[in-house]
């Protein structure tokens, strides 16, 4: 994917140039998209992320929130160590290094980090994943196969070396034809070994019991 750079004062974005001829440091605002009558659709509360209507097609801008008692103090400003590390930027290459490996994700389209003195704020545009829903809203109609499908579809994942530090259910999308999708890359990093899965499902077990999603688990460590 052939990565582009654009500087306007602070502001630095990054966005793929195969997808978008030209970028506006805009349309990493929710009000731009809001005052078009462009959004789609709300995900994540607070506002996180937005479904909008981009030139590009339709799109998912995330805005990077704290939450917890953190919040209370700053609700977006992340301590800035360059724009190289923010994670907006690490998130929109990890993505389209999994692209590369063909991993079902989201396309990045263009990620912001805007530097306010020490610290940051930053976003993240991706290509919308259509015609999907997500486990917690399927989990009433979903059958041993679209379990099994999941745990082949996340073995893919550790095997290439991916770490999903926040993988739970509202972060797996399944799509019309039964095919998963996972999102939120927001501090994963992909090592050079197939990783040990275990942390990584026992945080998406414990994300269906809060859920009450039982489901057939088993097929969860699975690979067959």
């Amino acid at each position: 994917m052939p990565e582009s750079e654009l500087q306007a004062g602070s502001l630095h974005i990054l966005y793929d140039a195969s997808a978008l001829d030209a970028v506006s440091p805009e349309w990493l605002q929710p009000r731009f998209w809001e005052l078009r009558d462009a959004v789609l659709a709300e995900f994540g509360g607070r506002g996180r992320a937005l479904a909008v209507t981009t030139e590009a097609g339709p799109a998912v801008l995330r805005r990077y929130l704290r939450g917890g008692m953190v919040a209370r103090v700053s609700k977006d400003r992340y301590f800035f160590t360059g724009y190289t590390r923010s994670r907006s930027f690490r998130e929109f290459r990890i993505l389209a290094r999994l692209r590369q490996l063909d991993l079902p994700v989201p396309t990045p389209l263009m990620a912001g980090c805007q530097r306010l003195g020490l610290t940051y704020r930053a976003a993240i545009l991706t290509r919308l994943i259509e015609n999907t829903i997500s486990l917690p809203q399927a989990a009433d109609i979903l059958e041993e196969f679209h379990w099994r499908r999941l745990g082949r579809t996340l073995h893919r994942f550790f095997a290439a070396g991916v770490v999903h530090p926040d993988l739970n259910a509202h972060n797996l999308l399944i799509d019309g034809d039964g095919h998963w999708h996972v999102i939120d890359f927001d501090r994963a990093r992909i090592d050079d070994k197939p990783v040990d899965p275990e942390p990584m499902l026992k945080r998406l077990e414990r994300s269906l019991d809060k859920l009450g999603v039982s489901g057939q688990r088993t097929f969860l460590r699975q690979i067959d």
